[in-house]
Order: C-alpha cells, then sequence, then structure tokens
C-alpha cells in the first residue's frame, strides 16, 4: 500500500499550537533547537528516544510556522497535521510503493525508460547496475521538475544504515524495490490540493507518471495539477476568435489558391501592401 514518504507543509496557525499537536506523535517526545535556515529564526525538532521524527521552522521572516515529516515519520506526520490543521499549504510530498519480488527492479526498469522515451522525461541513474547489481537507483525528471520519480534497491539502503545493529539486519528483506513520486506543487491552489489527496494519488501528478502507475499496478489516476493553470494571451484569445469567425471565409480562398502555403503568402503580401498604404 502507498505510503507518505515525505510531508512538509506551513500551517497558518500560531507556533505554539502547532508544537503542541506536534507532541501527539509520541508519548516520550521531547524537542530539541537549532539555529533556523531559509529566513526561519529557529528550527525546532521532534526527538523520540534519539530519533528525529519531525520538525518545525519559525520566527525570523516568516509569519507562519513551517513543518516537515520524512521516511517513516511522513505517514503519521501527515495525519496529525491534516486532522489538526485541515487548511495548510504543502511545499513538497512524496510518496511510496514497496515491492519484495526479486524480479521487480528489473521489470519496472523497462516500464520507467519506456514512459521516459514515450513523454522525453529526463533520465539519471546511480549505484551498480552493471555487476552486482546493488544500490540500484533510477531517476526520472530533473531536479528542477516538480514532479520527479526514484526507484532504487530499499534494501540495500537499510543493510547500509543497520550494518551494525544486527537484530535489524535480521528483518531486513532480501530483495526490496522502492519507486517514490517526489511533487513540488506550483501554485497555491495546488498547494491546497495536495493537503488533501492520498498518498497513491501522488503518482497522479503527470502524465508520465500516471502511466507508470498503471503499467507496476494496474490502476488509472485521476490527474493532479501541480502547476499553475495555463491561461491563453490575448494573442492566442484573438486568434481563437479569429478562427471562429472567419474560418468559412479562410476555406474558401483556400478553394481560391489551391493550399494553405499559398494562402498564407498571399495574406502575407496584403498585410504588407495595407501597411504600405498606411505609410504613403
Amino acid at each position: 500500500m502507498a505510503a507518505f514518504d515525505w510531508y512538509q507543509a506551513t500551517v497558518r496557525h500560531p507556533v505554539d499550537d502547532v508544537l503542541g499537536a506536534m507532541l501527539e506523535l509520541a508519548e516520550t517526545a521531547e524537542l530539541t533547537h537549532a539555529k533556523g535556515l531559509q529566513g526561519y529564526q529557529t528550527r525546532t525538532f521532534l526527538m523520540d528516544e534519539g530519533e528525529r521524527i519531525g520538525e518545525i521552522w519559525h520566527g525570523g521572516n516568516h509569519p507562519y510556522p513551517h513543518v516537515q515529516f520524512t521516511g517513516d515519520a511522513a505517514q503519521s506526520g501527515a495525519i496529525l497535521i491534516r486532522k489538526s490543521f485541515p487548511e495548510h499549504y504543502v511545499a513538497r510530498i512524496d510518496a511510496r510503493q514497496d515491492y519484495a519480488d526479486p524480479e521487480a527492479f528489473d521489470t519496472m526498469q523497462a516500464v520507467l525508460l519506456d514512459a521516459a522515451h514515450r513523454h522525453r522525461v529526463k533520465v539519471g541513474t546511480a549505484g551498480d547496475h552493471l555487476l552486482r547489481k546493488v544500490g540500484r537507483t533510477v531517476y526520472l525528471g530533473a531536479k528542477s521538475s516538480a514532479v520527479q520519480l526514484r526507484m532504487y534497491d530499499k534494501a540495500e539502503e537499510l543493510r547500509q544504515k543497520f550494518a551494525h545493529d544486527p537484530a535489524k539486519l535480521m528483518v531486513i528483506p532480501e530483495h526490496l524495490t522502492r519507486i517514490e513520486s517526489q511533487v513540488r506543487p506550483q501554485s497555491q491552489q495546488a498547494r491546497l490540493v495536495m493537503a488533501t489527496i492520498e498518498p497513491s494519488q501522488v503518482f497522479g501528478a503527470s502524465a508520465w507518471t500516471r502511466d507508470i502507475w498503471q503499467s507496476v499496478e494496474g490502476m488509472d489516476l485521476e490527474p493532479v495539477q501541480v502547476t499553475k493553470a495555463w491561461r491563453p494571451s490575448d494573442d492566442d484569445r484573438a486568434y481563437s476568435y479569429m478562427l471562429g469567425a472567419f474560418g468559412g471565409m479562410l476555406r474558401r480562398r483556400l478553394a481560391d489558391h489551391g493550399s494553405w502555403a499559398a494562402l498564407g503568402a498571399q495574406i502575407g503580401f496584403d498585410l504588407d501592401e495595407r501597411d504600405k498604404a498606411k505609410r504613403g
């Protein structure tokens, strides 16, 4: 089942209210503080038994606090923020889906590359894809894009992370492939919409991620708008009006001239002649 893997949002409520809500995530949670980033005065970390489960940026040049949950804490953090502060503005949202099939990486890699080819999406790789085939990662989408997707060897990542913890190493599956869809909504309306969608819907943020999800999960997703809605320019509207109002006349002219190229040349010539007459 898909779950959130990163949840970052601005909450338009007093910082004390947000901190109080975050403390509900763990019975033994405590707060620590550090210097802020990106114009915020303070970063406050929510810690539980030495593990960071969330953070909040506040103060400085920003009137409202900004929360961030990552990894395993992202799902519970997202649920908490949505329950406590339904109207908030998501800056980044990631969703993940895991597969334990030994052939999953190779099978889905073909799907990702096919989607990237058809939609002209940038592809990048990391890790050992040729010899041991461990630690592999495939990236789709540029870092500057509103939507990115990555697929990687999650089992190897966990083995590296818990290399000195035998108890945790024992429960790591031999094979675990993860795909993650990362979305940075580009408008205020999109940021509000992201505060309501389910994890699987994050994969609906672009045509190519929807194609990938349909191929690997067999489910069609509704499009989710993450960029600013396109609005026609004045020239676009005028051109559309011209086609509607004078389309019939242009087609009749086409019959006289024999081709659109000839008609276009005639229109260009007539416009030049009108300009000359005005100047004369």
